[in-house]
């Protein structure tokens, strides 16, 4: 009977072994098949971003390779007509302004946009452009600030190409910047205070990144300038360069709806929100609130870790603390959000060389102005951006490294919202790993 219990003892403890092992070789086998599934996923995910990067350097390349094909035909078309006969101003063979429809494609790709919208600032700047003491025919004082601003040539480069004197080049570029502003500035930028367009702007971010109640992202970019005459110390940033803050605020399309660009390089971008009218705005404007889990949720803006956060400015979660898997998923649409104004800074420098260059201070807020204004305008137009534009042909065009620096100011009332976000998120949204942005 002693002997019947242990055999069946050991047979029992032979079959709890066996199924351990059984169990054991089932989660192994799981736990293989999920590994290989991740790297596969990795491996496909790898194979796409190769893929799109591959065709997006190729069609760089073309439209590199087709732009400088274009510009050679025409320097040889230039030399020919030059040989067979009299020699003419060179603005007069290249640029001409006595047709019906001046430029063609190429030297519109040197004004950084297309036909319909050059027409269209020509049809509201024509008045104000008439009293520039220049003399050039009314479209070409115009074409002339444009160029300026789009390429970035120096004012003597651009008085060569247009047969004038460097000091009317200047002149046609201080006047067309300030008939832009007196014209297009209360239209073209405007936040959208009123009920209806807080709806329209925060539906068009909730569609794109998903988080509600976001009407716009800010941020700010350093302009370069010369150095000033009056306490230049102030002006150099912490990279060591002088400069002038644009701090912006663009919609979902990448549009500015706010600017200021009245603060020296060495300010930080709380003070410089802070000081300024912005900051003023939102503090006191009664926006119309939406319940999130239970929250009452003002009208936002995104911002990045420059920012102090405030119950109507989203900052991210800090890196390097513990954060939890909703935590760190919210920064990455967070992040989604503000890809808009970093588009939107590329697209500026990358299509107005001018503020890559060295300005001065006198006028640098006037050309700062102007540039959104014109980045408006042919963004609202569709006027085509060319990749090309964000290379670097010459040491001029590199951008200078922006300064970067941590504001560690959190508000009770900004944290509350932002954990109300972010757990909304991760109720009603997939869980993204950073790894996955």
């Amino acid at each position: 009977m002693q002997r019947e219990l242990e055999q069946a003892d050991k047979t029992s403890n032979a079959l709890m072994i066996v199924q351990i092992v059984n169990e054991y070789r089932t989660i192994l086998q799981q736990q293989i098949a999920l590994h290989l599934k991740r790297q596969r996923d990795q491996i496909a995910r790898m194979r796409r971003r190769f893929l799109s990067k591959l065709a997006h350097r190729l069609y760089r390349n073309y439209v590199q390779y087709d732009r400088t094909r274009r510009h050679l035909l025409m320097d040889v078309t230039q030399l020919n007509t030059r040989r067979v006969g009299p020699r003419t101003p060179l603005h007069q063979d290249s640029l001409p302004a006595n047709s019906e429809h001046e430029f063609n494609d190429v030297q519109f790709e040197l004004f950084r946009m297309d036909y319909d919208t050059f027409q269209f600032l020509f049809d509201k700047l024509e008045p104000e452009l008439v009293p520039i003491p220049v003399s050039l025919p009314i479209k070409m004082k115009m074409a002339v600030a444009i160029y300026v601003l789009g390429t970035g040539k120096d004012y003597a480069a651009a008085g060569t190409r247009f047969g004038i004197n460097s000091n009317a080049v200047q002149i046609c570029v201080e006047l067309f910047c300030r008939a832009v502003i007196k014209m297009f500035r209360k239209d073209i930028m405007k936040m959208p205070l009123d009920e209806d367009s807080i709806k329209n702007a925060t539906k068009e971010f909730v569609e794109f990144a998903g988080i509600p109640q976001v009407f716009g992202t800010v941020g700010c970019l350093h302009i370069p300038i010369n150095q000033s005459k009056h306490d230049p110390a102030k002006y150099v940033n912490s990279k060591g360069w002088s400069s002038i803050i644009l701090q912006a605020v663009v919609d979902r399309n990448g549009s500015f709806v706010d600017i200021s660009c009245e603060h020296p390089g060495r300010t930080n971008a709380a003070d410089m929100l802070i000081q300024s009218a912005l900051y003023q705005r939102m503090e006191q404007w009664d926006a119309p609130c939406e319940i999130v889990d239970n929250i009452a949720v003002p009208p936002l803006l995104l911002g990045d870790g420059k920012y102090p956060l405030l119950p109507w400015l989203i900052t991210p979660y800090p890196l390097g603390v513990r954060m939890t898997a909703a935590e760190r998923s919210f920064n990455v649409y967070a992040a989604k959000g503000r890809s808009c104004i970093s588009k939107a800074f590329d697209r500026l420098v990358g299509r107005w060389k001018m503020l890559n260059r060295s300005l001065e201070h006198s006028t640098v807020s006037e050309v700062i102005i102007t540039c959104c204004i014109l980045h408006n305008i042919v963004e609202q137009f569709h006027s085509p951006y060319l990749d090309a534009w964000n290379e670097c042909h010459n040491e001029e065009d590199v951008t200078p490294e922006q300064p970067h620096w941590d504001c560690h100011i959190v508000s009770i009332d900004g944290e509350e919202v932002r954990n109300t976000l972010s757990k909304y998120m991760y109720d009603h949204f997939p869980i993204i790993a950073d790894d996955d942005d």
